[in-house]
């Protein structure tokens, strides 16, 4: 009887993953093959300059995707990693990742040296064609940034290459990070305790429909500033002190559903509270979900 009762939460899980469209993008990080379907932004835009030292999946450590960046960074038009995958509309994004120094304890001791999540527009240029001004992107990330040696989230919002950020500290090296897209919001969430919470939330209609959703990792600031930004962006600095090596167990994409009362909301507006935030987000992702026989599939790419 326990063997049937668990076959059919099984199938039940399954058959609601399988509703939604963006569950094939999901990856637990189990197979080392699944690299190959993972984007990165430098082979796209033609740099010719992988800024990752490291990069495996179920190699370097059993289920986790590891990333090992060089010196590099992300901020104003400083163009860093970025794994991704294209999303088209809405989604939810979630990945539990580790930041620690390169020798897997304690917190970076390189100031900006931090890995998480990022959500950015497509850029069509190649080194030739570059320009300032053009990035454009939301990420959340953990590990060590203003205060080295101590672990902090950062969350950064770029708009045309003018970048704002927000530092808080949270004393532990690991946690699940969410990204929602709706509409023309972009919602941030943590849960390092077992609770959720809401990080920051943004209004950003700029962004296109599809975007480059996946992980980024950065190192180094200190010596990254020493460059100007097309030098940084086109070359591998083998100089400075990085110190990140972040481990990622799960990467999962998600629509999200909507209670009926914020089909029309401002969700970047204090009137909608972080309470209602986290009744359709976090670990509330089906509450409103329709049953998977209405569900609608979205196309995507």
């Amino acid at each position: 009887m326990r063997l049937t009762i668990t076959l059919a939460v099984a199938f039940l899980a399954a058959g609601a993953a399988a509703s939604d469209d963006l569950a094939l993008l999901n990856d637990e990080f189990n197979d080392a093959s699944t690299l190959s379907q993972w984007k990165q932004v430098y082979v796209v835009e033609g740099w010719n300059a992988n800024q990752l030292e490291l990069q495996d999946i179920n190699t370097t450590r059993a289920g986790r995707m590891l990333m090992m960046p060089f010196t590099s960074t992300w901020y104003n038009d400083y163009r860093g990693v970025l794994t991704f995958k294209e999303i088209t509309g809405d989604f939810v994004v979630t990945a539990d990742v580790e930041s620690t120094q390169r020798n897997g304890t304690g917190a970076p001791r390189s100031n900006y040296s931090l890995g998480g999540l990022m959500v950015r527009a497509p850029r069509q240029i190649t080194p030739q064609t570059w320009h300032p001004g053009g990035e454009n992107y939301v990420f959340l990330s953990l590990g060590a940034a203003s205060d080295p040696g101590r672990f902090q989230f950062e969350v950064k919002t770029t708009t045309n290459s003018q970048s704002t950020l927000f530092v808080t500290d949270i004393g532990v090296s690991r946690g699940v990070i969410q990204i929602a897209r709706i509409g023309p919001y972009v919602i941030t969430l943590r849960n390092i305790s077992g609770t959720w919470v809401v990080h920051r939330r943004f209004y950003r209609p700029d962004l296109p429909l599809i975007v480059q959703v996946g992980m980024t990792t950065y190192t180094d600031f200190a010596t990254c500033q020493t460059f100007q930004p097309l030098f940084h962006n086109s070359n591998v600095l083998h100089s400075g002190n990085p110190d990140l090596v972040a481990a990622y167990d799960y990467i999962r994409f998600q629509r999200p559903h909507l209670p009926p009362a914020l089909t029309s909301a401002n969700l970047f507006d204090a009137t909608v509270s972080d309470a209602t935030i986290l009744t359709f987000l976090g670990a509330n992702l089906d509450a409103f979900a329709p049953p998977p026989a209405t569900r609608h599939r979205s196309v995507r790419h």
